[in-house]
């Protein structure tokens, strides 16, 4: 009598070699069956790394599988694998912004039919952590000193920088008022994107239009890559 047999294999990947901590990463996960008999209540596990603060799935089957349609957390799903069939999961991790070294993670599918090929029925995806973004400016606060009324000051330059290891996105920055305006610079409107290490510009001028002093405060914002205050 020939025992039934299934070569099932597993794949995983995130077609990411380095990922930002503090950001995302999306894992594909795809559990096939190339027969020739078939592996009903077989099981699809994952256990997510201590770096994936939350993580959330769905699964597709083809060929005839069937998986659990969605869920949340680590996999332990109980998938029927036909020959010839399959079940594809999308799994979203979101990174913890302290997360470092390596995130490192692996799939497996298992069945009670005998596999005669079991080497593949594991599969990790390893990819770098990058430390995130970190917005600055400087200098943080702008002297105009005494500028006559009706009369523009020379304008003056701040800097935006990402010190940090990712690249970051300027999603809001405080509209200056007048007296002050922006005259120019290098970053444009929001979005503005730093890649790892870049800068930008910006370029403020005071035009008082009545005696005496005057101030304002402008926040630039780029969510888990900080804040930073200008003061005019």
């Amino acid at each position: 009598t020939l025992s039934p047999q299934a070569d099932l294999s597993i794949t995983k990947t995130d077609g990411q070699t380095a990922v930002s901590a503090g950001g995302s990463t999306v894992y594909t996960i795809t559990a096939s069956n190339a027969g020739p008999s078939n592996a009903p209540g077989s099981t699809v596990a994952d256990t997510f790394p201590a770096a994936c603060t939350s993580v959330s799935w769905t699964c597709v089957a083809a060929g005839g599988g069937a998986c659990t349609a969605a869920g949340s957390g680590n996999i332990s799903d109980a998938v029927n694998l036909p020959a010839g069939g399959s079940v594809s999961y999308t799994a979203t991790c979101a990174i913890s912004a302290a997360a470092s070294g390596t995130l490192s993670n692996t799939a497996t599918v298992s069945s009670a039919v005998t596999d005669p090929t079991p080497g593949n029925n594991a599969a990790t995806d390893s990819s770098t952590l990058l430390p995130p973004g970190a917005l600055g400016a400087s200098p943080s606060a702008l002297a105009f000193g005494t500028v006559n009324v009706g009369s523009t000051s020379p304008s003056q330059t701040v800097t935006l920088t990402n010190s940090g290891g990712s690249p970051l996105t300027v999603s809001s920055l405080s509209a200056a008022t007048a007296p002050f305006a922006l005259a120019g610079g290098s970053c444009g409107a929001v979005p503005i994107v730093l890649a790892a290490g870049a800068s930008c510009t910006l370029d403020y001028s005071f035009s008082p239009s009545v005696a005496g002093p005057a101030a304002q405060s402008l926040t630039a914002d780029a969510g888990i890559a900080g804040s930073t205050s200008i003061a005019l």
